[in-house]
């Protein structure tokens, strides 16, 4: 009828959009022929550049280009050093773009951090800003918390400053995996501990724990705060199995201090695995024969409140109380 647009049927937009892709489909293989048939000759040159940028920018993960790239700006650097600025700027640009297509393409990121290593005028504020814009879109993307590590470690940014980062990071989202991993490793290389019972000072470590806290009560079904206060409170250089803490002085009073925190968070979420798992794990360091009934109890409750691990949380309670017999021997 006039004056009526013309809408296209089902079968007539799968058939457009097969012809596309058929038509995109030999594109591609025209030019990846071309770049093999390049790279056979020899020819490392900036055409070969260009063909493979093409593909790379709709797909990154083409990891053979990306070593063609290599092997080019290799080759540049050995025969016209002048110009290796260039190249690298093109190298930054170019893995900045896929990077936007694919923000987890581990082989973009990877180019990029080799990248930093062909040149010594690298904008290392640049290439924070870049991971900063990343996290704020994943702040578990681990290929861009990886290359962060590579950038501090080339650059003149302090563990504090990181230290900080990470605490905004997580200030913003407890449920930050990478974040609570990366303080692990920074905290003890700025506060280390004068004793073989922590890994953290003292003082630090009591400040950790309210940090913990704050986390662990905002949202106790969240494990990355579990498991990040378990690796602060339990994994000093000294062998913590061999005796009860009621036997040293030093970590006692604040296990004591997250146990009372822990039982409080149990009467508020008593069907929370997470609570009672760290309760029976504090009970059992701080003395685990006295405290061997306790533990049990509480794990026959984890047996109900997560019925598919009971075979675990069981054999748990037996090696417990395999090892409480052995030390009254």
């Amino acid at each position: 009828m006039h004056g009526r647009l013309k809408v296209k049927t089902s079968a007539q937009q799968q058939e457009e959009k097969k012809k596309e892709r058929a038509k995109k489909l030999a594109i591609y293989r025209t030019v990846t022929n071309k770049i093999f048939t390049k790279r056979k000759n020899g020819e490392l040159d900036d055409e070969i550049l260009e063909l493979t940028a093409k593909v790379l920018a709709e797909n990154p993960d083409i990891y053979t280009f990306w070593n063609i790239r290599k092997e080019t700006v290799v080759k540049v650097k050995s025969e016209r050093p002048e110009e290796i600025e260039s190249y690298v700027s093109n190298e930054l640009e170019l893995t900045e773009r896929c990077i936007k297509v694919n923000h987890k393409s581990y082989n973009s990121w990877f180019h990029r951090s080799w990248v930093l290593d062909q040149s010594h005028k690298i904008d290392y504020q640049k290439e924070l800003e870049l991971c900063n814009k990343c996290l704020e879109l994943d702040d578990r993307n681990f290929h861009c918390w990886d290359y962060r590590r590579t950038v501090v470690a080339k650059s003149e940014t302090t563990a504090e400053d990181e230290l900080q980062f990470s605490t905004l990071k997580i200030s913003s989202n407890f449920s930050n995996y990478s974040s609570w991993h990366y303080r692990s490793e920074l905290l003890p290389r700025i506060y280390p501990s004068d004793n073989k019972e922590t890994c953290v000072d003292m003082e630090k470590l009591t400040e950790e724990c309210d940090l913990i806290q704050n986390a662990i009560f905002t949202d106790p079904n969240d494990q990355s705060a579990w498991f990040y206060q378990r690796w602060l409170l339990f994994s000093g250089t000294e062998d913590q199995e061999d005796k009860s803490l009621e036997e040293k002085t030093t970590l006692l009073p604040i296990i004591k201090k997250e146990l009372e925190a822990c039982q409080q968070l149990y009467e508020l979420e008593p069907k929370n695995k997470w609570v009672i798992i760290q309760i029976c794990e504090l009970l059992r360091r701080i003395n685990s024969v006295d405290n061997e009934p306790k533990i049990l109890q509480l794990i026959d409750a984890l047996c109900d409140v997560d019925p598919l691990r009971k075979g675990f949380y069981n054999d748990w309670g037996c090696k417990i109380s395999l090892s409480n017999q052995e030390k009254r021997l």
